[in-house]
């Protein structure tokens, strides 16, 4: 753990003015008053009661003690954290209702060698061999109909503003768009277009995105253009 990280952790109790909650690796933290939400605070289980899941990010580490912030989190990054921990209950749900009695053990071996069963599911659509590996023979079939079923996509969007004062302006910035298929660009109004790239997985799709956008930051300076961007 370290300084800036984000976990979903559960409300153990409130007292005073301090949030005492428990980590998901079995760790514990606190949370002051202050740094529950902006403002001043009237009533903290407004916010926060005992078993509630919330996202905190790491503010300081010092020792066993863990200084947690609930109002430094963005609505994107506790969107992600919660994707990702529904995508994890989905993914135990699946194994635990196929392999029943057998899903704990298969369970800690996945854990063993990967962060989570959802990416030990990820990675068996492309590799049956992890499938073989892991799970017992008798639910090969009914696991790798889990793997094989199309996942739903992810969007995401960034407006890209580009301006050139060069006589053929308007053929250097169609010179600076990427050819990629996956991205899809629209034209909104003079110098102002709309990125779109779809991926099965935000994490690589948000790195596919940065790609592209550098390959236009670089193609844009060859080509003599201003370009700025702004994620939707």
């Amino acid at each position: 753990m370290q300084q800036g990280d984000l976990f979903l952790c559960e409300v153990e109790k409130i007292d005073n003015n301090v949030v005492f909650v428990n980590l998901p690796n079995g760790g514990k933290g606190t949370i002051l008053s202050s740094e529950i939400a902006p403002g001043r605070i009237k009533n903290m289980r407004q916010y926060v009661v005992p078993n509630k899941k919330v996202v905190c990010k790491i503010l300081r580490l010092s020792g066993d003690h863990i200084d947690l912030s609930l109002r430094r989190v963005t609505t994107k990054e506790r969107k992600e954290v919660m994707d990702k921990y529904k995508q994890e209950q989905t993914s135990k749900s699946a194994i635990h209702s196929i392999l029943k009695e057998n899903a704990k053990a298969v369970e800690e071996k996945i854990l063993s060698d990967f962060p989570s069963l959802f990416e030990f599911l990820t990675q068996a659509r492309e590799k049956d061999s992890l499938v073989d590996k892991y799970i017992p023979q008798e639910y090969h079939e009914a696991i790798k109909k889990i793997t094989q079923k199309k996942r739903k996509q992810v969007e995401l969007s960034h407006l890209v503003k580009l301006k050139c004062l060069e006589d053929d302006g308007l053929k250097r910035i169609r010179r600076i768009f990427p050819t990629d298929e996956s991205v899809k660009i629209t034209y909104i109004s003079a110098g102002n277009f709309q990125l779109k790239l779809f991926a099965e997985d935000f994490k690589k799709g948000k790195q596919a995105m940065k790609d592209i956008l550098d390959a236009i930051k670089e193609s844009s300076k060859k080509n003599k253009c201003e370009c700025e961007f702004a994620e939707q």
